[in-house]
């Protein structure tokens, strides 16, 4: 009882004692000579109340931080800033010395350019100790400032602030999924960070994408990352699969980006984007379009073959896509009677897509294909126009867009296109 006492009023006795600091140039690497005191916790306001209104590096202050922990309030009432204005920290904290023994032999270590007791050396950090395994992805602090922290807690000590506009490269998620690893490049630093804060909003998102407000699905990001690992997990783990993101569907999003292996996990899982989808997205990679083709089994294939080697599952995507644009160019040449099933397409003057384009027909107009292009993938066709006859050449298939133009087999419904 005595001793369970005697820990208790040393805790209170500690916890009422200022806190001692270390005013450490280490990582921002000023020219100055130290930090400059502040009438109020505000950089606009400088103190001219002291002889000498600077503290100098390497120094040790002493007082307590504010609510948020970004100013040292001194014990004479003036202030320094904990963090710098661009958020690299200034004021580093000094653990407490622990007695355990009446005569306790004191060492020193070098901290910057100071010799202290061991007991007050810095709490040091491993800048490799938080990067797992998979790609990390670039993202932009989007809000006044986040915290890097050492833990995914809004309680765990801060290690650092990024301020609006720095980049950052995260990894995996806390159990929660609201916290990613972080590294911060410019302190060579690794900790947590928040992703959306519950009051203030997004606090980061990738870098070179237009903001989005609404927090972003797991599933997405994971998959457009390509973090395989992660996208299995919450594939397996979730209680409801959610393929959609603010920004559009997980399966698109990872197409965009050329992740084959994510879009063969989201199509297994039961994500599905039609032709048109891919279209609209722009994605002309034929793996990926022949891979949103494929049937649940080729799929289940596909998947057992992957955990091998990523690069036989590509060759067999290529493989199965040659084999269909020959199935479709064989079909185009079996019949000379093509109907338009796009909605409108161009004939242009040469068979190149940059050509001159010199008359239109819309979906449901059929015509007649007179020779096809070495390629095999033109066809030219003759036209009537107010002035007479001409000719031009039309796309059969389209990379992105798919089927143009489709053999008509009843040729007795012949209606000619004017």
């Amino acid at each position: 009882m005595p001793r369970a006492f005697s820990a208790w009023a040393k805790e209170k006795v500690s916890n009422t004692l200022p806190k001692c600091f270390l005013v450490d140039n280490t990582d921002l690497k000023s020219s100055s000579s130290g930090l400059r005191y502040r009438k109020s916790p505000s950089f606009g306001e400088t103190s001219k109340s002291k002889p000498a209104s600077v503290v100098h590096w390497n120094s040790l202050v002493y007082g307590d931080l504010d609510a948020d922990g970004n100013w040292l309030k001194l014990q004479d009432g003036q202030y320094l800033p904990v963090y710098s204005s661009n958020g690299i920290r200034v004021l580093q904290p000094i653990k407490a010395a622990e007695e355990t023994s009446p005569v306790a032999t004191v060492t020193t270590v070098t901290v910057g350019c100071l010799q202290v007791p061991s007991h007050l050396e810095r709490q040091g950090i491993d800048a490799d100790a938080l990067i797992d395994a998979g790609p990390g992805a670039f993202y932009q602090v989007v809000a006044e400032r986040v915290a890097l922290r050492s833990g995914p807690s809004l309680g765990a000590p801060v290690l650092g602030q990024v301020p609006r506009g720095g980049e950052v490269e995260l990894f995996g998620w806390d159990e929660t999924r609201q916290w990613r690893r972080c590294v911060d490049h410019r302190l060579s630093r690794s900790g947590w960070i928040l992703l959306d804060h519950p009051e203030l909003g997004p606090m980061v998102r990738p870098l070179g994408e237009k903001l989005c407000v609404r927090p972003l699905n797991v599933i997405a990001v994971a998959a457009a990352e390509g973090r395989l690992q992660d996208l299995e997990t919450f594939l397996k783990n979730s209680e409801e699969l959610d393929f959609w993101d603010p920004r559009g569907s997980a399966l698109v999003l990872a197409a965009e980006r050329g992740q084959i292996s994510s879009c063969l996990r989201l199509l297994h899982a039961g994500a599905t984007a039609t032709e048109a989808d891919l279209a609209m997205a722009r994605i002309a990679k034929a793996e990926i379009v022949t891979l949103c083709q494929l049937r649940p089994e080729e799929l289940e294939e596909l998947m057992n073959i992957s955990k091998v080697g990523e690069d036989e599952m590509q060759q067999i995507l290529r493989r199965k896509h040659r084999e269909r644009d020959e199935d479709v160019k064989a079909n185009s040449k079996a019949s000379n009677l093509y109907e338009v099933c796009y909605s409108s397409v161009w004939i242009r003057r040469e068979p190149h897509v940059e050509a001159a384009q010199v008359s239109k027909r819309i979906k449901g107009q059929q015509l007649n294909i007179e020779e096809f292009d070495e390629s095999g993938e033109w066809g030219r066709v003759v036209f009537k126009t107010s002035e007479g006859m001409d000719e031009g050449w039309m796309l059969i298939t389209h990379p992105e867009l798919g089927a143009l133009l489709r053999p008509v087999e009843d040729t007795e419904s012949v209606r000619p296109a004017g």
